[in-house]
């Protein structure tokens, strides 16, 4: 009688991650809720090639099992232990119990010969050649090969066709039959959870009876409440993992749990090692929450836990592990206030983890976990400072953060983690500076960032996170000399990070990272060529580009940022089309692309990114009607329509400094009609408010240059309009602000003639 349902045989120098993954998913699909696993899968986790002794147990595992499941790649093909499995399937089963996952490379059936189309790249063990009466079970596993979740709803849908044969059923059928065991699971967990946990409260109980009966009596209690920490974690942290359950059902098996650790607290109140399992439980409570999306609980849950760890630092719990505890309790009430989009308090209770944080690192300086603690904190804060407008924070945080990194490097130049965190953090500086107009602060960070990511991809060539970080630094570089009038430097970046990705695409066709990088490369490119008037280049970028995009989204349609980039894609090909004098192809592309923006809003009409998407594309269809129809008619309702949508977000974000801007945006549209329309009075009118708003956020922050220059705009409206001493005084202002600009480095090409602009309309009409 088989051991066996299937034998796994692969490659152990590529594909043990995946071959685990497969393992692991093939054995529970279907099983029923009281069995380990549905099916038994072999899969040798040793190196053959170190320990050839190892033969005669591998041939036994073959002979006591059902199926061969045969992981397909070049480093298969050419394993000599893959081909001795194969050949001695071969010899003692059948080719139809021979299954195929293809993980690298191409599989082609060539129907006419009856075979394989056999070259010399065909990832299959030559042995195999001419051995198939027809085509074979084989599943294209490549997009999983560098790591695969076995919770992934689509890797466990490939694994089911595996585990669907050996069954000898349906897949269909396997998939109805998992559906039913998970929602039999799942209400019988709420009574498991609950019998495990009222044993460990016994054990527990009974500890703290005997605890009078000295250290036998310390033991049991101690045993015992390790297994209620134990138990409280896997359910918190696998409900995490469970796709589409219920809210009802979430809270009822949580606080089945938390009503299980109360009353062993109950049982002690003051024994502080149940107080930290119980605050460390809720801290784990409001992560499940807060990934489910339920903010209130996750809210509720977070400041328990904090008040818990409060108390026992106030009572004298102060060593280190208290202290991080504590802190890890405010990151998550921060997480939490941010979810809620409350950025103050949010930045308030981040601030006090750094506090608690540099405590501890200053109470040590070798300790390096606090130090890497700080940097994170600073990040955090610096995130939090960078949405709210304040730039100039958030790079004081950030250039803090840089500096413990590399003090940390120092001491430790060879641990490649610390070089990588110290290059992500030279991105962020960069993004920054360059946001704020410090375009050499911006160059300085970027090309000491490529050289850290080249530098570590000499090291291992082989790893391609590394080698996108390459790519990702050359992004950031193209667009620096892009927005310095650099085109020629500028295509030549991203044309280097485009064969890059160009590169990792053809490693993983599966890879949609991967491959959604080589589509926003192609934007890019679109992007300089036409800075560089070339409308035809420029074109077939961005066509190319949408076509992966839409590749894409074609195979998941329910993936709302590729339906997303699909709209940006559009957006540029509308514009291309604007300048090219195709107002038809302009405004079909922008209709598109709002119409994608729209059905985005009403998958999630809470989510502010595509709300403000939709005004956006309102915007832009004003300006085709305006600029390419001469319909002003239309160009104004379109604008009045995004105004009043951008009024509604930032009503319901008081602070977001991005959705003021947009009003100001569109107030200028709209002022631009008026005036076409020889509405004097009414284009002066929202020309005055959108200067408001203007000058509201360039008081904000004095070193974002692009709201120095919105206000420069607005003066420069005005002054249009306005005679006299109101007149003067917008000029000046507008020239001293151009004036301080240029002096500081921050005006960009397209500005310089700014000055002799604002100098002639001064002069006397």
């Amino acid at each position: 009688m088989p051991v066996y349902d299937a034998f796994i045989s692969y490659s152990h120098a590529k594909d043990k991650p995946i071959a685990a993954a497969l393992q692991s998913v093939i054995q529970k699909l279907g099983k029923p809720w009281y069995r380990r696993r549905g099916l038994r899968v072999f899969r040798d986790d040793t190196s053959l090639s170190a320990t050839p002794q190892l033969w005669p147990s591998i041939e036994q595992a073959l002979s006591q099992s059902r199926f061969l499941l045969l992981l397909s790649s070049p480093e298969a093909a050419a394993s000599p232990w893959v081909a001795n499995e194969i050949e001695y399937w071969l010899a003692h089963k059948s080719t139809d119990t021979l299954l195929i996952g293809g993980t690298n490379g191409s599989l082609a059936w060539d129907e006419k010969k009856g075979d394989f189309k056999w070259t010399k790249a065909t990832p299959l063990p030559s042995v195999l050649k001419g051995r198939f009466p027809a085509e074979p079970k084989w599943v294209d596993l490549s997009a999983y090969r560098d790591g695969a979740d076995p919770r992934n709803a689509r890797f466990i849908e490939l694994g089911a066709d595996f585990a669907a044969a050996i069954h000898g059923m349906p897949k269909e059928d396997l998939l109805s039959q998992e559906v039913r065991q998970q929602r039999r699971a799942l209400t019988l967990a709420m009574s498991a959870a609950a019998l495990l946990l009222v044993l460990a409260v016994g054990a527990v109980t009974a500890g703290i009876i005997a605890k009078v009966q000295a250290e036998r009596a310390e033991r049991n209690f101690a045993a015992a409440k390790s297994t209620v920490d134990g138990l409280i974690f896997q359910i918190a942290q696998g409900l995490r993992n469970v796709e589409g359950i219920r809210v009802e059902s979430l809270d009822k098996i949580l606080d089945q749990a938390r009503q299980t650790v109360e009353r062993l607290t109950e049982s002690d109140p003051d024994n502080p090692a149940l107080l930290r399992s119980k605050a460390v439980m809720l801290d784990e409570f409001a992560k499940t929450y807060l990934a489910a999306g339920n903010l209130a609980a996750a809210e509720k849950n977070a400041e328990e836990s904090h008040a818990i760890l409060s108390r026992l630092a106030e009572a004298g719990e102060t060593d280190k592990d208290a202290i991080r505890n504590l802190s890890v309790s405010l990151i998550r009430l921060g997480d939490v206030k941010r979810a809620q989009g409350d950025r103050k308090a949010a930045l308030a209770a981040y601030e006090e983890t750094l506090a608690l944080d540099r405590k501890r690192a200053n109470a040590d300086k070798s300790d390096a976990r606090s130090q890497q603690d700080v940097a994170v904190d600073l990040d955090r804060i610096a995130d939090i400072k960078l949405s709210s407008g304040d730039s100039a924070g958030a790079l004081a945080a950030f250039e803090e953060a840089l500096a413990i990194r590399r003090s940390l490097a120092k001491a430790d130049p060879m641990d490649g983690e610390i070089q990588r965190a110290i290059e992500v953090s030279l991105g962020k500086i960069g993004d920054v500076k360059r946001d704020a107009g410090d375009a050499a602060g911006a160059l300085a960070a970027i090309v000491e960032e490529l050289a850290i990511a080249r530098r570590l991809l000499e090291q291992d060539p082989g790893n391609t996170e590394w080698l996108r970080d390459v790519a990702i630094a050359l992004e950031r570089l193209g667009g620096l000399k892009l927005s310095a009038g650099e085109t020629a430097g500028a295509l030549a970046a991203y044309e280097e990070g485009l064969a890059i990705r160009r590169k990792l695409s053809a490693l993983d066709q599966g890879n949609t990272l991967w491959q959604r990088d080589v589509a926003v490369g192609l934007g890019q490119i679109g992007d300089v060529k036409m800075m560089q008037s070339d409308p035809g280049g420029a074109l077939a970028a961005l066509e190319e580009s949408l076509a992966g995009f839409r590749r894409m989204a074609d195979a998941d349609k329910a993936n709302t940022e590729w339906q997303h980039d699909i709209s940006v894609a559009l957006d540029k090909i509308g514009y291309l089309k604007l300048n090219a004098n195709d107002s038809a192809g302009a405004l079909a592309a922008y209709e598109e692309s709002l119409a994608i923006t729209r059905h985005l809003a009403e998958t999630d009409p809470s989510d502010i990114t595509w709300q403000r998407d939709i005004a956006v594309g309102l915007n832009k269809m004003g300006d085709v009607k305006f600029f390419g129809s001469s319909d002003a008619k239309g160009a104004l309702a379109a604008y009045a329509e995004s105004l009043a949508l951008t009024r509604q977000l930032a009503d319901r974000n008081k602070g977001n400094a991005q959705l003021q801007r947009d009003i100001s945006v569109s107030l200028d549209k709209i002022g631009d009609v008026k005036r076409s329309e020889g509405d004097m009075a009414g284009a002066l009118a929202a020309y005055e408010e959108s200067l408001a708003i203007a000058q509201r956020l360039a008081d904000i922050d004095q070193t974002n240059a692009q709201w120095q220059t919105d206000l420069v705009v607005s003066l420069y409206k005005i002054a249009t309009y306005a005679n006299g001493e109101k007149r003067s005084a917008a000029l000046d202002k507008a020239l001293a602000i151009v004036e301080r600009l240029e002096a500081e480095g921050k005006l960009s090409p397209d500005k310089k003639d700014w000055k002799s602009r604002l100098l002639a309309l001064r002069e006397p009409h």
